[in-house]
């Protein structure tokens, strides 16, 4: 019996979770400033357009995805927020304003995350409970913060092809590490190096038949803005047709993946 049997539920051979950071303006409102109107108009069709596209696209195959809400989007577009929940994916959170965690605080950090649960969760009527640093610029205390609120998972640290379990506080509730990469980044891909959507897909693909043959999981990070444009789109919905063609990958949520990991003891 191979390392890996048993290790995802129902007999899956590995598992895939589809994460979708929903930045709005904010995000790229730090790099080129406020003023850029130009990017300010691209980054808006995140919530105007590209998170409807990717809704349905996920609805269309019945798959549950895991949306990371920068907070000032929830307030801005709270029926994309709605939707989204009414068609059974996660809301987590992404920071309230797209800021950068890594000169923050401790407390600064704590004040952000609370802010940003409060407004999906008037949204939603539930507590969010997973994390997601804009940009994956955190620091020695970002997972504090999560394991103080109470969070159960965290998508920040890309070491690993497997989740771990932290607990930085020892007596404290454990946390979940769910690994992401700039490998699974459409960013990466389509603003970074400007591929064309095929190519990606057949990366994702090539890495996920990897995984697949080890028992590991593939945590992928799109952006609305960019993913949810016809053409990008088209590389999510080719890697979700082959997963859902070789019937033994587990398309789950980060929530639910986390909650298996801790189950069977987080190892």
């Amino acid at each position: 019996m191979s390392e890996s049997s048993g290790r995802w539920p129902a007999g899956f051979r590995s598992a895939l979770i589809v994460s979708i950071d929903v930045d709005g303006a904010y995000g790229e409102a730090n790099h080129h400033g406020a003023n850029d109107f130009f990017w300010r108009s691209q980054t808006e069709y995140d919530v105007a357009t590209g998170v409807w596209r990717l809704i349905q696209l996920l609805d269309d195959r019945s798959v549950a995805g895991t949306f990371c809400w920068v907070g000032r989007c929830v307030e801005d577009r709270s029926d994309a927020v709605a939707r989204a929940h009414a068609s059974g994916h996660e809301s987590a959170i992404h920071s309230w304003d797209h800021r950068y965690y890594t000169p923050m605080s401790l407390d600064e950090q704590l004040d952000d995350m609370r802010r940003t649960i409060a407004a999906i969760e008037n949204v939603t009527g539930i507590r969010p409970v997973g994390h997601k640093t804009p940009a994956w610029r955190y620091n020695d205390d970002t997972a504090r913060a999560v394991q103080q609120l109470g969070l159960t998972w965290q998508m920040d640290i890309a070491r690993a092809d497997l989740p771990w379990v932290e607990r930085p506080d020892p007596v404290g509730s454990p946390v979940v590490q769910l690994p992401p990469s700039r490998f699974y980044d459409d960013y990466t891909y389509f603003v970074d190096w400007t591929v064309n959507p095929r190519h990606a897909a057949e990366f994702w693909r090539d890495d996920l038949d990897v995984l697949r043959d080890e028992g590991k999981l593939l945590c992928l990070t799109l952006h609305p803005w960019v993913s949810g444009r016809p053409g990008p789109s088209r590389a999510l919905a080719n890697l979700l047709d082959y997963a859902i063609d070789l019937g033994d990958i587990w398309i789950a949520r980060a929530d639910q993946v986390a909650r298996w990991w801790l189950e069977r003891g987080g190892e």
